[in-house]
């Protein structure tokens, strides 16, 4: 009975390190990144300041070339960046001109 027990304890160990792990990771990559998107011989792929992150995820081939916000997980690459992207916004040129608007816009909707 004792080493049943034993290995109930320790797979609920071994279940809650995982869970752990897997959580703060997801949560350790989620970014949001502003960049204009274009495409590469890859596909497409945000171009921002910080470089250039393939995009997986999404079709973003109808807003080539516009300014957009992408939130999703980055990932590091071997021989690129890349970032899966839950949601995209595409900028208006007063969002680009002027980031305080589009904050006191939100705050007074």
């Amino acid at each position: 009975m004792k080493s049943s027990t034993t290995r109930i304890g320790r797979l609920a160990m071994v279940i809650g390190i995982v869970f752990l792990l897997t959580t703060s990771a997801a949560m350790a990559m989620n970014e949001e990144l502003v960049g204009a998107v274009v495409k590469t011989d890859q596909g497409c792929a945000l171009s921002t300041d910080s470089g250039e992150y393939l995009i997986l995820g999404k079709d973003l081939t109808g807003v080539e070339g516009k300014t957009v916000t992408v939130t999703g997980n980055v990932e590091d690459g071997v021989k690129s960046k890349t970032i899966r992207v839950n949601s995209v916004k595409v900028m208006t040129n007063k969002d680009i001109i002027d980031p305080s608007a589009q904050k006191a816009e939100s705050k007074t909707e």
